[in-house]
């Protein structure tokens, strides 16, 4: 049995967990193959992505029953591609798998960038006109796939509704890469707010950026971008408050690491940060992305600042999700392993899909 898991050749958080998966797999004595390709085309790689993988490289996929397939759900369309492989989908979010509607992007990036309406159109018949029409898993398929994984409350919401079992899916989220037992000196935090700019709403960060300009000068704001791992870290380490004013795809992982190096969060209400249990923080925290809330925000930002530790204890759910998703992610693996891996196949499943 060989087990490939298809993945994009580029260094983010989803790719992370899917070379985090292999390794695990191969602790467990299977024979893992990293399968290099974004939306149905394959990429010739020399090397793997991540110094640690030790997954090999597959230059094809061998389409027979005892072997299996591992796509994220923003790439389905390679499991078109094949009948006889047994086939699964680790959701790392669900706004990208959405994502893949021309229809839906267009609604949504036009109401998340506070645009007027008839951008949504324009936005929709441009992708129309220039992409080519990639044959994803369609939404109504899913109970045919042999089994998904996936990574937050937000996402198995979404698979139940389009009738997926609960027998056919567990959870599995890619922890973090910290250690936490480093330990945080709460008398090095500063006065310093870090913010996430990759995926925010550059609307509403504009607005309080320029808000607390004027009216709170003092305080030090700093974008995360364009920094090594461990200098992330190590701001996380230093500054008060954690500011994610992102779509939230889902679980997110620079939120998490913000947890456990106990900064005070502030998230938008958008996606996975919608609910309580994938962003288990104060609804008092989350905020629509409407300019009436900058004021509310950054008062809040200030206050969270200079009463820093009146805070740090609304976030101790959050710190304790995190760290059970370290100590727990061996255990979950376990028990994908014994459901894919079982002689049980459920093959008559997938033979449309």
């Amino acid at each position: 049995m060989k087990v490939y898991i298809v993945c994009p050749y580029t260094k983010s958080g989803g790719p992370r967990s899917l070379h985090q998966l292999g390794n695990k797999l191969i602790d467990r004595n299977l024979d893992v193959y990293m399968y290099y390709g974004y939306r149905g085309k394959k990429i010739d790689a020399k090397n793997v992505l991540y110094l640690d993988s030790k997954a090999k490289i597959a230059s094809k996929i061998e389409d027979k029953s005892e072997n299996i397939i591992i796509v994220p759900e923003m790439d389905t369309v390679w499991l078109n591609n094949y009948k006889n492989i047994r086939k699964v989908i680790w959701w790392l979010s669900l706004h990208f798998y959405l994502n893949n509607n021309i229809w839906w992007r267009a609604n949504f990036w036009t109401r998340f960038l506070h645009q007027p309406v008839f951008f949504k159109y324009m936005r929709y018949a441009k992708a129309k006109i220039k992409e080519p029409h990639i044959n994803n898993v369609n939404p109504d398929d899913l109970p045919k796939i042999d089994y998904h994984l996936y990574n937050c409350e937000y996402v198995r919401r979404y698979l139940v509704k389009h009738g997926v079992q609960s027998s056919d899916m567990s959870y599995l989220c890619g922890p973090i890469d910290i250690d936490v037992n480093d330990g945080v000196k709460i008398s090095d935090k500063e006065n310093l707010i870090i913010y996430n700019p990759a995926k925010a709403s550059k609307y509403i960060l504009t607005k309080i950026l320029t808000y607390m300009k004027k009216n709170y000068p003092k305080y030090k704001f700093k974008p995360l971008q364009g920094m090594e791992h461990k200098e992330v870290l190590k701001n996380l380490n230093k500054a008060k408050v954690y500011l994610d004013l992102g779509y939230f795809p889902g679980p997110e992982r620079m939120p998490r690491e913000a947890a456990v190096n106990y900064c005070n969060i502030i998230t938008s209400n958008i996606g996975a940060a919608a609910n309580k249990v994938d962003v288990p923080i104060p609804e008092k925290f989350k905020f629509s992305l409407k300019k009436e809330n900058v004021p509310i925000i950054c008062k809040l930002i200030v206050d969270m600042c200079e009463n820093y530790t009146d805070y740090t204890h609304y976030y101790n759910k959050y710190r304790e999700k995190t760290i059970s998703q370290i100590n727990n992610f061996d255990s979950d693996i376990d028990t994908f392993k014994n459901v894919i891996c079982s002689v049980e196949s459920r093959r008559g499943k997938n033979e449309t899909v």
